[in-house]
């Protein structure tokens, strides 16, 4: 068994779990209690969601650009 690479993978592994949970965190603390429009207003709540759903998409595409840059990384350094 390779000692680097199974290291390498549990530290890819923990940043992602991480991120993820970092990610939940900030989508449940800040994101969802956030009103961006009164929800008395014609496509307020609507608009709320499409927000939130909006900030919720930003985080995903940021870890999956993480995690492709570590696979990236890795498959890189295995080529040579």
């Amino acid at each position: 068994m390779n000692k680097p690479a199974v290291g390498y993978e549990l530290v890819v592994f923990a940043t992602e779990w991480g991120l993820m949970l970092l990610g939940f965190g900030i989508l449940t603390k800040f994101v969802a209690p956030l009103s961006f429009l009164s929800p008395s207003l014609y496509l307020g709540l609507y608009f709320d969601a499409a927000a939130k759903a909006l900030i919720a998409l930003v985080l995903s595409a940021t870890w999956l650009f993480i995690w492709d840059r570590q696979v990236r990384f890795y498959f890189r350094r295995r080529g040579k």
